[in-house]
């Protein structure tokens, strides 16, 4: 009996906490996310994100080159970049061409075709939504609201200033020769040429698909070009 007191007043702690959380989901939503902590997570929520809004007109899938292609850059209202940093293209394909409607445009980097598809991920996001506990999704989405208000990103007017400014900026004399040598050693290590071929046909396939159901596809490859140190005034 001594321990009743204790245990009535853990009870009402449980229920006042999922109370709070019942309203952070009212409030917010069900589609409320954290903020990704590794490339997994941020993998998860941008497909997440990808099932439970509407459909694009425009869709980027690819590696961590197209990745780093931050969907604030554009202008476009309706595009969506579901490229997956250390990913495939191929993985993103695969759960596009799963969908009941595509967007009408899908542009495919083909900078990097030599890593395998996650087969996890395909599985996972096969269907129109995501199967989860929806005992815990309140409190999910109480911790992404907190989260979400001490850490908010940045509004277009404000992702704008900031890219102005970085253009503004002289060129940056960071030497990354280093990080790049290591970058060359993982891709050379290994033959390649055989999951490339796996994954060009598999590409090939998955783009006949989603174009026999009304999607247009579109291959592209980015190449970086370095900034010129020349001085603007010079002719």
């Amino acid at each position: 009996m001594s321990g009743l007191p204790w245990l009535i007043r853990c009870a009402a702690a449980a229920v006042a906490l999922l109370l709070v959380c019942g309203l952070a989901t009212a409030r917010f939503g069900s589609a409320l996310e954290q903020p990704s902590v590794t490339t997994c997570d941020g993998s998860r929520i941008t497909l997440n994100r990808y099932l439970r809004e509407p459909v694009p007109d425009v869709v980027l899938v690819g590696s961590s080159v197209a990745w780093r292609l931050k969907e604030e850059y554009f202008s476009l209202p309706r595009f969506r970049n579901l490229a997956l940093a250390g990913g495939s293209p191929v993985t993103v394909l695969e759960i596009l061409a799963k969908q009941p409607s595509l967007p009408k445009i899908i542009l495919i980097e083909t900078n990097v075709l030599s890593r395998e598809p996650d087969s996890e991920l395909i599985g996972q996001f096969s269907g129109s939504a995501r199967a989860e506990a929806p005992f815990l999704r309140p409190v999910r989405t109480a911790f992404a609201a907190y989260e979400r208000w001490n850490h908010a990103p940045p509004n277009p007017a404000q992702a704008r200033a900031e890219q102005d400014r970085l253009l503004k900026e002289p060129p940056s004399t960071f030497d990354n020769k280093a990080y790049l040598d290591l970058a060359l050693r993982q891709m050379n290590e290994g033959e390649a040429t055989g999951p490339v071929r796996v994954n060009v046909a598999r590409t090939r396939e998955l783009i006949d698909d989603v174009q026999r159901r009304g999607s247009r596809a579109f291959l592209s490859r980015f190449r970086s070009r370095p900034r010129s140190r020349t001085p603007a005034s010079s002719p």
